[in-house]
């Protein structure tokens, strides 16, 4: 198996799949790493590695569920169709961040999917949610990732600098695996089939307002 071929993890194999087989999280693994064996890497290494080894042989516990204030999953859906006083009709981006403990929710509709909106619509969330998730899990998108690669990304220089500020970590999900922030693909399709399916607004903030409530 090539997994970890990359990864700092690899001489630590063995004892990475005895932790996942006893059920203790990521942050933990990486905690005992550094504690017992000196391990160099970082936290977000070992919680590759871990989502790789689970990927490569599905355990019992594949269902994995984080702590509160661990993780938030964001992705962007298609909002509904906003109509202008003079009847140009166009379909703005739906964001949606979720976090992964409580499913909690925040959505909001933009005109673009740059990285400006994205770190904007991020810290709309933290604000939301009244709190800041140890880590970020976004889609491949061009706003977070300029390069997808499942051990080294390279991750947006913004986004890069927006992360430390904020106390957090960008943790991009495996390339072409929605699996992997399913919880947050739930809550776009959600929001697209309940919420504002069959719906059109006059604006992007009477779309917003009417999310908010």
């Amino acid at each position: 198996m090539a997994t970890g071929s990359r990864s700092l993890c690899e001489p630590h194999r063995e004892r990475i799949e005895a932790a996942l087989a006893q059920g203790l999280s990521a942050k933990r693994i990486h905690q005992d790493l550094v504690v017992d064996h000196d391990f160099a890497g970082r936290y977000n290494t070992v919680k590759r590695f871990a989502n790789a080894l689970s990927d490569a042989a599905p355990l019992p516990f594949r269902r994995i569920e984080t702590a509160p204030g661990e993780e938030m999953q964001v992705d962007f859906g298609q909002g509904a169709p906003v109509i202008d006083a003079a009847g140009k009709r166009r379909r703005p981006h739906l964001f949606r961040a979720t976090l992964s403990f409580s499913r909690k929710g925040y959505s909001e509709v933009v005109s673009r999917q740059d990285t400006e909106t994205f770190l904007r619509c991020l810290e709309n969330a933290f604000r939301r949610f009244g709190g800041v998730a140890k880590s970020v899990v976004p889609d491949n998108l061009k706003a977070a990732v300029l390069q997808a690669d499942w051990f080294d990304p390279e991750i947006n220089p913004k986004l890069m600098s927006f992360a430390p500020h904020y106390g957090t970590v960008i943790l991009p999900t495996k390339p072409r695996t929605p699996q992997h922030k399913g919880k947050v693909e739930a809550g776009v399709k959600y929001v697209q089939n309940n919420a504002l399916k069959g719906r059109t607004f006059g604006s992007l903030a009477e779309q917003n307002q009417y999310l908010d409530q």
